[in-house]
């Protein structure tokens, strides 16, 4: 699937105040960061694999009096109900699908802390009761709506 075609996913939170707000953004923008730092060390050992595979290959070459071996197969993914599956994956394609999350966590973190800093005036209502719903699409916030509660009559 191309990344038009991707169904988008939409999430919404709902909060009472500021402070339940801020809270979440920074849990998010920190939990985004711990599972971006996992991915980055994944790529690192996946390169270091596929440099080596390829040291290994043209080492075979040369012990097989320079005649190159087969090249290694592209890694294709089996669909299952529109989830793409793979199996013992080259460290190359494993390399290029995290690269992808990686991209998209990168992104979804940069709105996260963009959205953080454009609101944080708002520290000063502090616990004030107030309607908060963040409005997510694909991990990037789309929509901020901030009603203040009408008092009872």
């Amino acid at each position: 699937m191309s990344e038009q075609e991707q169904p988008s996913t939409v999430d919404v939170y709902e909060f009472t105040n500021v402070s339940q707000l801020f809270d979440f953004l920074d849990n998010e923008i920190k939990r985004k960061k711990a599972v971006l730092g996992d991915i980055i060390r994944d790529i690192e050992k996946l390169k270091t694999l596929s440099e080596a595979a390829v040291k290994l290959e043209q080492i075979f070459a040369e012990l097989a009096g320079g005649q190159r071996i087969a090249g290694r197969q592209t890694t294709t993914a089996a669909k299952l109900n529109g989830v793409e599956v793979y199996i013992n994956p080259e460290p190359l394609s494993e390399t290029n699908l995290l690269t992808n999350v990686a991209r998209g966590l990168q992104t979804s973190i940069a709105s996260l802390e963009k959205v953080r800093r454009a609101l944080s005036p708002l520290s000063k209502l502090g616990d004030i009761d107030l309607n908060i719903r963040l409005i997510m699409e694909n991990g990037v916030v789309k929509t901020v709506v901030i009603k203040v509660p009408s008092p009872p009559i």
